[in-house]
């Protein structure tokens, strides 16, 4: 045990007049309910790992969207000269 768990233990044992067995099942009711909690709150944290993944996902996913742009504007281009031209060829 801790020096955590003993005063605890003291604590439920002597103020509450609990037997030594009912205060050290507490203890370890509370100590086990504490270290659930902590492992569900570590889950939810990010690793070192998991944000160099995401980095690594946005700068593919920054490239994409270069390359989506680059091409759309070819084609706009495209389309602009096609319209253009259309209408230098009817009016002439």
């Amino acid at each position: 045990m801790n020096l955590v768990q003993i005063r605890l233990y003291d604590l439920f044992r002597k103020e509450l007049n609990l037997s030594d067995e009912k205060a050290a099942a507490f203890v370890s009711a509370v100590e086990e309910m504490v270290g659930q909690e902590f492992k569900s709150e570590r889950q939810a944290l990010a690793t070192k790992d998991n944000i160099h993944k995401l980095e690594l996902k946005i700068e593919e996913s920054k490239g994409d969207i270069y390359k989506a742009m680059f091409w759309t504007s070819i084609i706009q281009l495209m389309a602009i000269l096609g319209g253009v031209l259309a209408i230098i060829k009817f009016m002439g």
